[in-house]
């Protein structure tokens, strides 16, 4: 089976930390997103995987990569929009099913149910949807999960859902719909005409249990650190991510060694804390970090490579990017620390 992966936007909202970097690229717990989405795959036996680029496009380059995973890249000089990312690759994606997948989300889904209802069914679409978390554009499913309608006000009667930004598609669509500019949207510009025309959409429910997290915002960006390092923590992860995690920190993946040195309390290499400091777990702290006496790190701590903490510093509830200098007796809760900006979350 293949699987597009769409990495093609700016990631506005994530302004600062998106002025320097691909949004799909940013790091959770010290690996980039996009690595998380890749090994899922893997570990799912899909190994031709598509991504479309536009910012930063070389920056893609440096991921790690499965050991058997095959990885096509596109570049957009103009973004193209999530159904004209789609479109893009129409060539290479008509001869079967596949799977399409939003860049910017951190997620654990099973894909063995998505594909078995999708080519049961025969459906064109099969969208992934679950439980609304705020304002988000809901998805109505009726009880033998069709979606009868997305966005404004579903009767009663349906389920009320939010699309995943997981979907499988069938290889008609490209006979359905076709190219068109300005950038074209996935959800508005097919699957709502398809659905007034009386076309059939199917969807899967994710699991309550089931990890989902969107980067969106800063705000999101710290809440997903730090509830990864809090799954972690309690072993709540699921389909492979500890031992993907693991493997990854251990160095099989990406060079560098990071281990458990005590219970929830991860150390990379090189590391020098006094031994008047205080780390209250669960706290992450990566490669080259130097942690003065006095300072008191957790808990819900995530610390980059390279950083220095001076003394007395307090960290809690926060997440410390690579390079940066943390002040003498400064205290940091609920931010985002980088050697260019500040975000203190509310």
């Amino acid at each position: 089976m293949k699987a597009l992966v769409l990495c093609a936007g700016f990631g506005t909202r994530l302004r600062p930390l998106t002025d320097s970097i691909a949004k799909p690229l940013v790091k959770v717990m010290n690996i980039p997103l996009l690595e998380y989405t890749l090994d899922l795959l893997d570990q799912n036996g899909i190994d031709d995987v598509y991504i479309n680029r536009h910012y930063f496009p070389e920056q893609f380059k440096e991921i790690k990569t499965p050991k058997n995973m095959k990885i096509t890249f596109s570049l957009e000089e103009d973004i193209l929009g999530t159904l004209g990312g789609v479109l893009s690759f129409e060539e290479q994606l008509a001869d079967d099913d596949f799977l399409v997948i939003n860049g910017d989300i951190l997620f654990n889904l099973d894909f063995n149910e998505l594909v078995t209802k999708h080519k049961r069914k025969k459906s064109l679409v099969t969208m992934v949807v679950k439980e609304r978390e705020g304002k988000e554009t809901p998805v109505f499913v009726d009880d033998f999960s069709n979606v009868v309608s997305i966005g404004g006000t579903g009767s009663s009667i349906y389920k009320e859902y939010m699309f995943a930004g997981i979907q499988m598609l069938n290889p008609e669509i490209f006979n359905i719909v076709k190219k068109k500019a300005p950038p074209s949207c996935i959800v508005k510009d097919l699957y709502i005409p398809y659905i007034n025309s009386g076309g059939h959409i199917n969807s899967v429910t994710m699991k309550k249990d089931d990890l989902w997290i969107e980067t969106g915002d800063m705000a999101k960006y710290l809440g997903c650190n730090i509830k990864m390092l809090e799954m972690l923590s309690e072993y709540k992860l699921k389909i492979n991510y500890e031992e993907f995690i693991s493997q990854y920190w251990k160095g099989h993946k990406q060079g560098s060694r990071i281990i458990e040195a005590v219970e929830n309390i991860w150390l990379g290499d090189d590391c020098t804390i006094d031994y008047e400091a205080t780390i209250s777990a669960p706290v992450f702290i990566g490669n080259g970090v130097k942690i003065e006496k006095g300072s008191v790190i957790g808990p819900n701590v995530i610390i980059g490579n390279n950083v220095k903490v001076c003394q007395n510093a307090r960290i809690k509830d926060s997440l410390i990017l690579d390079g940066v200098q943390v002040n003498k007796d400064t205290s940091v809760y609920r931010s985002i620390v980088s050697k260019d900006f500040l975000f203190e979350s509310k």
